[in-house]
C-alpha cells in the first residue's frame, strides 16, 4: 500500500512534466499525437528516470470528442503499477486538465501512520494550459478530518507555475498535521522557484516556515528556513545561501538568527545525482567532494538549555551570543583537512570564564580547529 501511494504521488509529478511537455497540443486535434507519443517523450523519460528509474508511462483514451478527451495514464514498475485517470476539457487555445483521485483517495483513507476519521478524505488535482501564454498552472487539494479533531482537520494546497521558459515556481501550505500521538505542526508553508524540467538550469532559492510545532522531546513556536543559489556561473557553479531563524533550535539556541553559505555546488553534478539517487546510495559523494568551505555570516542567539548542560554554564538567559567564521576542507584528504576558526561574542561570562575572556570591552571566546584538534581560545578543548 505504501508502495502504491508513493507510485500515485511520484506519477502526478510526471504527470505534471507530461502537461508541460505537451504544451500547445493540448488543443485542436493533435492532442491524440501527443498522447500516443508519450511513452517517448524526452521530458517524461528523463522525469521518469530522476524519481522513479527503471519505470515506464503509458497512455489509454477511452473517450475521444471534439470538446473532451478521458482515459488512463498507467505508471509502472516492477510489479507495481498504477492507473490514474484524466480528463481533458478543451477550449479555444486553452485547456484543462482534471487528474482522478479516488485511488489516491483510497490509499490515504487506509495508511496507518495518521488516522484519519472514515470517508472525510478529499483530494483533487488539475492544471490549465495556454496555448497564447505557453504557461502550465497546477493546483492540488486535499482535506481530510481526523479522528481527533480537537486540533482542527487537515488542509493542504499545492500550487505550481511552469513558465514557457522552464521556470519553475511552487508554492506548498499545509495545516493541521498531526499523528493523533505525539507529533503535530499547526502549519508549514513552503515556496520556491527554480529553472528546467528536462534540465535542470538554476537552482533558484526557497522557503519554509514552519510554526506550532511538537514532537516530543521537542516544541517550538516558528522557524523560518530559507536557501539560495547565489555566484552563479555560466558553467553551472553555484553557492548555496542558507539562513535559519526561530525561537527555539532544539534547545541549542534560543532566539537565533543564522545565516551561512556553502560552497560550491554544480547543476551538472546535483543532476546527474538526482538520476542516481534511486539505484546508487553513494550517488551523492560527488555532490560533497565538490563542496570545500562554509563561511559563517552570522551565528546568533541565546544559549540553550543543552549547550548550558554540556559545558556547565547556569545563567543561560544571560548569554546572548553573535558569532562568525569561516572553515575550509578537502574531502578527498580527509577531516584531518578541516581548518578553521568561529568568533563568538557574548554579553557575559560569568561562570564562564573558561570559555570567554575580556577583549576590548567585551567578552570573545576563539573556537578554531586545525590537523583534527580543536582549541578555545587557543587552549585544547577536551
Amino acid at each position: 500500500m505504501a508502495n502504491k501511494l508513493v507510485l500515485f504521488s511520484a506519477g502526478a509529478v510526471v504527470i505534471a512534466a507530461a502537461v508541460y511537455a505537451g504544451g500547445v497540443y493540448y488543443t485542436g486535434v493533435k492532442v491524440n499525437e501527443y498522447l500516443s507519443g508519450i511513452e517517448n517523450n524526452e521530458t517524461i523519460s528523463k522525469q521518469l528516470s530522476y524519481y522513479l528509474p527503471g519505470s515506464n508511462l503509458s497512455c489509454k483514451v477511452d473517450k475521444d470528442s471534439f470538446f473532451t478527451e478521458q482515459g488512463s495514464f498507467i505508471l509502472s514498475v516492477e510489479d507495481e503499477s498504477v492507473k490514474i485517470p484524466f480528463t481533458i476539457n478543451k477550449g479555444f487555445g486553452s485547456a484543462k486538465t482534471i487528474i482522478g483521485t479516488d485511488e489516491f483517495v483510497s490509499l490515504v483513507e487506509k495508511n496507518d501512520a495518521i488516522k484519519f476519521a472514515p470517508n472525510t478524505v478529499k483530494a483533487d488535482l488539475e492544471f490549465d494550459s495556454s496555448v497564447f501564454s505557453s504557461k502550465i498552472k497546477g493546483h492540488g487539494r486535499l482535506q481530510a478530518d481526523y479522528q481527533d479533531n480537537s486540533k482542527g482537520k487537515l488542509d493542504s494546497v499545492l500550487d505550481v507555475d511552469l513558465t514557457s521558459d522552464e521556470n519553475v515556481i511552487s508554492h506548498l501550505n499545509i495545516k493541521n498535521l498531526q499523528d493523533g500521538k505525539s507529533f503535530s505542526v499547526k502549519e508549514i508553508d513552503m515556496s520556491g522557484n527554480m529553472q528546467g524540467i528536462t534540465d535542470l538550469k538554476s537552482i533558484g532559492n526557497s522557503s519554509v516556515v514552519i510554526n506550532g510545532f511538537e514532537a516530543m522531546p521537542y516544541k517550538f513556536d516558528n522557524l523560518k528556513l530559507t536557501s539560495q543559489a547565489v555566484n552563479q556561473t555560466k558553467e553551472g557553479d553555484f553557492d548555496m545561501n542558507i539562513t535559519l531563524s526561530g525561537d527555539d533550535l532544539f534547545g541549542y539556541l534560543q532566539n537565533y538568527d543564522i545565516d551561512f553559505t556553502l560552497s560550491k555546488f554544480n547543476t551538472d553534478v546535483l543532476e546527474k545525482a538526482s538520476q542516481n539517487a534511486a539505484v546508487d546510495d553513494g550517488s551523492y559523494q560527488e555532490v560533497l567532494k565538490s563542496l570545500n568551505s562554509l563561511t559563517v555570516n552570522k551565528l546568533n542567539g541565546r544559549v540553550g538549555k543543552i549547550v548550558a548542560f554540556f559545558t556547565g554554564i547556569q545563567n543561560v538567559d544571560q548569554f546572548n551570543l553573535t558569532s562568525g567564521g569561516k572553515f575550509t576542507w578537502n574531502l578527498e584528504e580527509g577531516m584531518d583537512s578541516l581548518k578553521g576558526n568561529l568568533t563568538v561574542k557574548s554579553d557575559s561570562n560569568k561562570n564562564a570564564e573558561q570559555f570567554f575572556v575580556e577583549k576590548n570591552g567585551a567578552f570573545e571566546s576563539e573556537l578554531a580547529i586545525e590537523n583534527g584538534r580543536l582549541t578555545v581560545n587557543g587552549k585544547p578543548f577536551l
